[in-house]
């Protein structure tokens, strides 16, 4: 059950080609939507708005005023349901050391996780009704920023009206008693002792002894994507300013500021802050539901011709081993013009069904892989065979078995309505574990695959250097020896940015995941992968996996999963267990420096709840440091290949032992190149922002773990892209 890390990951590939998909899309007409605030919320310019993103929208952004700077990540989790991750610096924060000593230019480095709700939309219940949203920001961080919400919006032509009332850091000013002092005095008390941080601060929830009240106005002028604002701040930054060295000293709470659409992806603002203060927000924003640019489809799939009623329905072929091969190295040819590579092939001897394992090359949806090879068997196969049986191979796994019967997609290929009516005759029953005796199948072994491709990384929250983005060349041959039964070798070599070796941590726990950035130092090439790899299938729900060597850049060793994932069924089950020793982070083969190795495993759910495209992962078991819990994983996955999700860890390690952030967690995002480019591509990237990296709740990562290669070819999730079937 790996865990996405904050290493080897590609947040600023992904930025860089967003932002150039963004400049070069174009124009389409589309409602404006509400922009960022400097927080990556939807906002005025400091404070909130009642309003909400499309669903889905993801928005990047960074934001500077003062001595603060803010980087933003945040996502439209569900329609009504919006939530930010951010890293702040904020400058001459001051703070005493451990021996008492106050040093007041010391900059803080803080992590903080937002939340808002919309309780109603403009003109849901009545006319004249303003949205209305509640907010939680930083609920879930070291409490520096510290405050709830309730805030209501109203657009009236070409201004939008917001005002709102706030706790915590939101009622600094323009307040009145806290009303829900008259129901408990203990709403007037609001600690601010959030300890190591990072848990979710219900005892804080609308407390204090005041509220403050916002508000502001927004005004789209007629100058075309030019908008102005102004706003009335609650927030006084009293923290900001008592360091002695610090140099931001508000002296109004109004903020003026100017915002100008570049594109409908990317906008950039301009502000006068506090009085005293000029800053900026740069905010690159996109929609998994809508590619950046328009897709190509290329070349269009095979016309079918029904067969003719007289055409010869001979089986002789069938039984006919030279025929029957030739025919399958034929459609091999014509399959992997298609973007598919046949694996084997094997025909009923009355020769009326046939089933092709295919390995789907090109395309992001799977049913469009699937249904381009109905049409080359409906064209290419004899006039006897009747059924298709599709079975679909990934990573040398036969997963599902996908049946069509060919008079059916004779009868449906040109009907307005065939998507809905093919599967509704279509079937999916899970693979057999292998092709029926005598079949034919594909002689490539062993092979030999390669890749080199830039791989960018990504380190948060180091002392001294809160983000640094650099980039390593990775090559990685694989030698598939026979099908399932591979061996893999990755070679990174380091290229810009690469920090030097910090030395070891001074973690409480083994250092498993905190010393991780001394694999990254220096530019002497690194050695992350050496393994063999074993992937089989048990039975028609079960899957298997084997795999020794290096697994990863810090552990190797050896492991096994097991999983249980029946293909109409929304769960399945799994477990693995690995025996794994730290290797040395300057000897690739080496493991003396730490002398430590541990057994660690973990029981799995998987559970596709069928509700927004959410899914849930939960783990429990034994982790790399030796500690004993479960992890929560939710993921919104979309059809298209993109993934938004968050996970937290809680094990029996101490909230100081574990240090700051006092429990693991984490959010990821996977972005298909399919959505910034104009052609077919199977590859993707992964963005993973972990709060702080620490030794509690970590897990291995391995490459090949049994359910991602499997979840795409159940029921369920076929059926939602079902539609491409024909394209």
């Amino acid at each position: 059950m790996a865990r996405r890390q904050n290493g080897a990951i590609g947040l600023g590939l992904i930025v860089a080609t967003s932002a150039a998909a963004a400049l070069a899309a174009p124009v389409a007409a589309e409602t404006v939507r509400p922009s960022l605030n400097l927080y990556g919320m939807t906002g005025l310019i400091d404070m909130p708005t009642a309003q909400d993103q499309p669903d889905a929208q993801i928005g990047l952004s960074y934001s500077y005023f003062g001595e603060t700077q803010r980087r933003n990540f945040s996502f439209q989790i569900l329609p009504r349901v919006a939530g930010a991750i951010r890293y702040s610096t904020i400058e001459n924060w001051g703070r005493r050391d451990e021996d008492g000593v106050y040093d007041p230019t010391y900059d803080l480095f803080d992590r903080s996780f937002d939340l808002q709700f919309t309780l109603a939309r403009e003109g849901e219940f009545f006319r004249w009704m303003p949205a209305v949203g509640v907010g939680f920001r930083d609920f879930l961080g070291t409490g520096v920023y510290s405050s709830e919400y309730l805030v209501a919006t109203k657009t009236i032509q070409d201004f939008t009206v917001t005002a709102g009332v706030g706790w915590g850091r939101l009622s600094g000013t323009n307040t009145v008693e806290n009303p829900f002092c008259s129901i408990s005095g203990s709403f007037c008390d609001r600690s601010n002792d959030f300890g190591e941080g990072g848990k979710v601060s219900f005892d804080t929830f609308f407390k204090g002894e005041n509220v403050g009240f916002f508000g502001g106005v927004e005004w789209r002028t007629p100058i075309e994507k030019l908008t102005l604002k102004a706003e009335y701040s609650s927030d006084t930054y009293t923290r900001e300013q008592q360091s002695p060295t610090s140099t931001f000293e508000p002296s109004s709470q109004f903020n003026f500021g100017a915002e100008y659409r570049i594109t409908p992806g990317i906008t950039f603002g301009g502000y006068y802050m506090y009085g005293t203060a000029v800053g900026f927000n740069l905010a690159i924003s996109g929609n998994p539901l809508r590619p950046l640019v328009p897709p190509d489809f290329g070349a269009g799939p095979l016309p079918i011709n029904a067969r003719a009623a007289d055409a010869p329905r001979g089986a002789g072929w069938a039984r006919n081993t030279p025929a029957r091969d030739q025919l399958a190295e034929a459609l091999a040819e014509v399959l992997r013009a298609e973007g598919m590579q046949l694996e084997g092939f094997s025909a009923a001897s009355d020769g009326r069904s046939v089933e092709v394992a295919l390995t789907n090359l090109r395309f992001q949806s799977d049913p469009k892989a699937i249904g381009r090879t109905a049409r080359v068997l409906a064209v290419g196969l004899p006039a006897s065979v009747e059924v298709f049986e599709i079975t679909a191979m990934q990573d040398g796994l036969r997963t599902s078995t996908i049946i069509v019967n060919r008079t059916d997609i004779e009868r449906e290929v040109d009907r307005p309505n065939a998507g809905e009516t093919s599967w509704e005759n279509t079937e999916i029953v899970g693979a057999t574990p292998s092709l029926p005796p005598g079949a034919w199948e594909r002689d490539a072994y062993p092979e030999f695959v390669w890749s080199i491709v830039p791989a960018p990384f990504l380190t948060l929250l180091t002392p001294g250097d809160p983000i640094r983005i650099g980039l390593n060349l990775d090559a990685t041959g694989t030698v598939n020896i026979l099908p399932g039964l591979s061996t893999t070798a990755t070679i990174s070599q380091p290229l810009l940015n690469i920090p030097n070796d910090p030395g070891p941590s001074t973690s409480n726990l083994p250092p498993v995941r905190s010393d991780s950035p001394r694999y990254y130092a220096d530019y002497d090439p690194k050695l992350p992968q050496l393994t063999v790899d074993y992937l089989f299938k048990l039975n028609e729900n079960t899957y298997g996996r084997v795999s020794a060597g290096l697994l990863e850049r810090m552990f190797g060793g050896v492991g096994a999963e097991v999983l249980w994932k029946p293909v109409d069924q929304s769960w399945g089950l799994g477990a693995d267990i690995n025996w794994v020793a730290q290797r040395d982070f300057d000897d690739p083969f080496g493991f003396d420096y730490y002398d430590y190795d541990v057994v660690t495993g973990f029981g799995s759910v998987y559970w596709d709840t069928g509700f927004y495209d959410l899914e849930a992962q939960v783990d429990a078991g034994r982790y790399l440091a030796g500690d004993w819990g479960g992890t929560v994983t939710v993921t919104r996955r979309f059809p298209n290949g993109w993934a938004v999700g968050g996970y937290f860890s809680l094990t029996d390690v101490t909230e100081e032992d574990f240090g700051e952030g006092s429990f693991d967690k984490g959010v990821f995002v996977e972005v298909p190149f399919r959505w910034t480019v104009p052609f077919e591509t199977r590859a993707n990237n992964e963005i993973g922002l972990q709060s702080v990296s620490r030794d509690g709740g970590a897990q291995l990562e391995i490459s090949n773990e049994l359910y991602p290669i499997v979840r795409n070819y159940d029921r369920n999730r076929l059926s939602r892209n079902w539609g491409s079937f024909w394209q």
